[in-house]
């Protein structure tokens, strides 16, 4: 009788234990942690540069009125700069080593920093 009460108590931790990790896994994959949305909101195309604190690079050209979507772990801690055909344009936003879900909006003459918190 006592065994089997150790056995289902050391079986249910266990569980709880098992189900917390894999909540973890899976809210750090699909939950947009460190998932960036780009958008051209301006009329024309452009190759768009942005250089993270951490010195990682992401780079790409878009057309207008086109969005662009990656991940990027491990940003640093700080703003980014934001490079339109050849030329810095903006240091925008803060990010750090966690970042839920940002968007950044390139327009004709600024660009836009957003995050979206999830809850």
């Amino acid at each position: 009788m006592w065994k089997t009460i150790i056995l289902f108590f050391s079986g249910s931790i266990m569980g709880l234990i098992l189900a917390w990790i894999a909540r973890g896994v899976y809210d750090r994959h699909f939950l947009m942690e460190g998932s960036f949305h780009v958008v051209n909101h301006s009329s024309t195309a452009h190759n768009i540069s942005l250089r993270f604190p951490s010195g990682k690079t992401k780079a790409f050209s878009m057309d207008a009125g086109s969005s662009q979507d990656f991940r990027v772990n491990d940003t640093g801690e700080g703003s980014i700069t934001v490079n339109v055909d050849g030329t810095d344009r903006d240091q925008v936003g803060y990010v750090t080593s966690f970042n839920n879900m940002i968007v950044l909006v390139i327009g004709e003459e600024r660009s836009r920093f957003s995050q979206v918190f999830i809850p």
